[in-house]
């Protein structure tokens, strides 16, 4: 037997579904704002970082263009010494200054070298008058240096071939041969012909080291002189650091030499006011960190999607279990071919049902139901056992109950106040039916009866009054059929 259900099972399990993946879909949808929300606040901070240190070298740029040659007394506060052939240059520590061993220069910590060809050392060389014009800068190189953690390094190459370096672990790390080329690399020539303009250049490797720099350059002049180059080294790493917030890695490109990667996203073309570059900005895309970001990050979010996936399946579930526990309740107490109820739901029914005056029981049987099944067939047979339920339906009141207990046998139960009454209610049943039982058969057929009335102060069980208009019944039967016995 198929059991009739409220929501078919595939309903039960998929229309759950559909609302988690609507809730899913929404946290996605959430995830994705939320991710470009964060490379636009990213971006936001790379422009403003880079649009910094672009007006840091601008500063820088025109102390160098306008600097006075001061007198030589910063030069004897210098640590001076010749190394593998090159002359270094660098302050004296701040800590000797602090314990009160010089007094002219205040104990401020400061970090620049100064390296260049041995005669740079010599106090009678033209390149130690140049540079002593120029060290006074030095501390500024410094001060700049440190505004900003992503800052690597300044360095000031004169074209006399000596450089000007905070901090000084750079310096220290040039060579003769690396000195001796500086002014032979291509971004010095680029960066001359630049000349109002900063140049932006990289990502490369640092000269010495591994570490990615992105660089910005711009040439010293005095009138239309060349007298040397400005350089900002930005940590490539540290500036594009995002500091988890996003699972994918940004990146930047000098397109004009270099192809984006096929993974790039939201890309963004580098305007920086002042400076000349074709460098993108853009988002590297990876689908497995991004979905593991995305459990990470909305886990809450999942873990309530999940519920309600569950709840919802736990509540059909229940809902269906109801109605189905409602159904074959329904199964066993009612006729499957009639709707009427059978004998067991009549007995539960009469249990709980509260009389009035009388109480009145009949039992109908279809005459001749026998030949009407050999006649017309068994079809035939349950139209006419449908019709006279329908009929019997079609004609008691609401307050009474009609029930199916045999092959062709039916039971009405009726209570009232007035005995004539439950009588006359009982004949028009059977009048009904005998009227209009050509519809249901060519020839028509008769029903017969017997019914018993009662009064509620002697009132029997369902089996003694049922026996009894029973009997009565089979007087109808007995004595001509198509009536009633009361």
């Amino acid at each position: 037997m198929q059991v009739k259900r409220h929501f078919s099972l595939k309903f039960v399990l998929l229309m759950p579904l559909v609302i988690a993946l609507l809730v899913l879909a929404l946290t996605g949808k959430n995830y994705y704002d939320s991710v470009n929300r964060d490379i636009d606040d990213e971006y936001e901070r790379i422009t403003e970082a880079l649009s910094r240190a672009s007006k840091v070298i601008s500063a820088i740029d025109y102390s160098f263009s306008n600097y006075s040659k001061s007198s030589y007394i910063l030069m004897l506060e210098h640590n001076i010494q010749v190394k593998d052939g090159l002359c270094q240059m660098w302050p004296i520590d701040a800590l000797l200054l602090s314990e009160g061993r010089h007094h002219e220069i205040p104990a401020v910590d400061i970090n620049y070298m100064l390296v260049g060809d041995a005669s740079l050392c010599d106090p009678e060389s033209e390149e130690y008058k140049r540079v002593s014009g120029q060290v006074s800068l030095a501390p500024v190189l410094s001060f700049l240096h440190d505004i900003d953690s992503y800052l690597l390094g300044i360095h000031y190459i004169d074209r006399e071939g000596y450089l000007m370096s905070s901090p000084d672990t750079y310096a220290r790390s040039i060579t003769a041969e690396l000195l001796a080329t500086l002014k032979a690399r291509p971004y010095w020539q680029q960066t001359a012909n630049n000349r109002d303009l900063i140049t932006v250049t990289g990502p490369a490797p640092m000269p010495t080291t591994s570490v990615l720099v992105l660089s910005m350059t711009m040439p010293v002049y005095q009138g239309e002189v060349l007298q040397g180059m400005l350089s900002l080294d930005i940590s490539y790493d540290d500036i594009l650091d995002t500091h988890g917030k996003l699972a994918g890695k940004l990146g930047i490109v000098d397109t004009g030499f270099l192809s984006l990667p096929d993974n790039a996203m939201r890309t963004l073309d580098l305007e920086l006011e002042g400076a000349r570059g074709s460098h993108t900005l853009f988002y590297q895309f990876d689908l497995a960190k991004e979905i593991r970001n995305f459990f990470i990050f909305e886990r809450y979010s999942l873990a309530v999607v999940a519920f309600i996936y569950v709840f919802s399946v736990i509540v059909l579930f229940f809902i269906n279990t109801r109605v189905e526990h409602g159904y074959f309740k329904e199964l066993a107490a009612k006729d499957p071919m009639t709707g009427l109820l059978n004998r067991r739901g009549l007995k539960a029914f009469l249990k709980t049902a509260q009389h009035s005056d009388y109480i009145a029981l009949a039992v109908f049987d279809i005459d001749n139901f026998k030949s009407i099944n050999d006649t017309y067939g068994h079809d035939v047979g349950d139209t006419v056992i449908s019709h006279v339920a329908d009929q019997i339906t079609l004609n008691i009141r609401q307050s009474d109950v009609a029930a199916r207990i045999g092959g062709e046998e039916f039971v009405i139960y009726m209570t009232g106040n007035d005995k004539a009454l439950l009588q006359k209610g009982m004949t028009r049943v059977q009048l009904a039916i005998v009227a209009t039982s050509a519809d249901a058969v060519e020839s028509g057929f008769t029903i017969s009866g017997g019914v018993e009335i009662v009064t509620k102060d002697e009132e029997r069980g369902f089996d003694s009054l049922f026996k009894a208009a029973d009997e009565k019944l089979y007087q109808a039967k007995t004595t001509g059929k198509d009536k009633l016995v009361f």
